[in-house]
This record gives C-alpha cells, structure tokens and sequence, in this order.
C-alpha cells in the first residue's frame, strides 16, 4: 500500500470519527432547542406533520387547530430558530428539519374526531 493511500485512509477515519461527534453533539443541542420551543402537544404535531408537502389547511385539520393561520405564525417562529426550512417543492410551505423521534422526541398522538362532531360539520 502506498503512503498516500494510508495517509488518505488516516484522513478519512478522522473525518468519519468527527462527522459522528459533530453530528451527536448537534443532536443533543437540536433536541434542546425542540423541547423548548415546541411545549404542547399541539406544537409537537405541527412540527412533525410539516414535511414540506402538506398545506396549512391539511396540518391545522390532523393537528386539530382551527385556524390554518395558527400553522402559518409557527412556521415563521421556527423559521427564523431554523428549525424549519421552505419546501423545496412546493411554495410557501415549510419542512421540519428532522424528525421527533430522529433527536428521541415522542410524536404525541393525533387528536380524534368524534362521530359528533363530524355529524355536525356535515362530514359525514
């Protein structure tokens, strides 16, 4: 083996062990900042169901908000902590940056609808 394959396989070995500390490191620091951040259930689902596909209207409908305008002020807060970023496919949509449970969150159940409610709502 040459001195420069080994030199290489050396430099790739600390840049491996590095990318694995940093991302650890990075991890700890991104669940600390969720946790303080997203402090109800509501928020965590907000969070966790924007994935840069679905609109406003889906989230506030499976997190059951009322108004879309709830989702759209959460996503200009956690823009701005970076914690969501614009969709790269659809306009005016944001993605979280990970998910829950990749930083060890539990993703709270989503609230149910009764048989009531959507009678009356005409749902049904």
């Amino acid at each position: 083996m040459s001195e420069e394959v080994k030199i290489l396989k050396n430099i790739y070995s600390k840049l491996d062990q590095l990318l694995k500390w940093t991302r650890f490191a990075g991890m700890q620091q991104l669940r600390s900042i969720l946790t303080n951040n997203l402090t109800n259930d509501t928020q965590l689902l907000i969070y966790e169901y924007s994935n840069g596909k679905r609109s406003t209207r889906e989230i506030a409908k499976l997190a059951g908000v009322k108004s879309n305008q709830t989702i759209v002020n959460y996503w200009k807060n956690w823009s701005s902590l970076g914690i969501v970023e614009p969709s790269q496919k659809y306009q005016g949509r944001f993605q979280r940056i990970c998910s829950l449970e990749q930083v060890g969150l539990t993703v709270p159940p989503t609230p149910t609808i009764n048989k009531k409610e959507e009678q009356q709502n005409g749902r049904e």
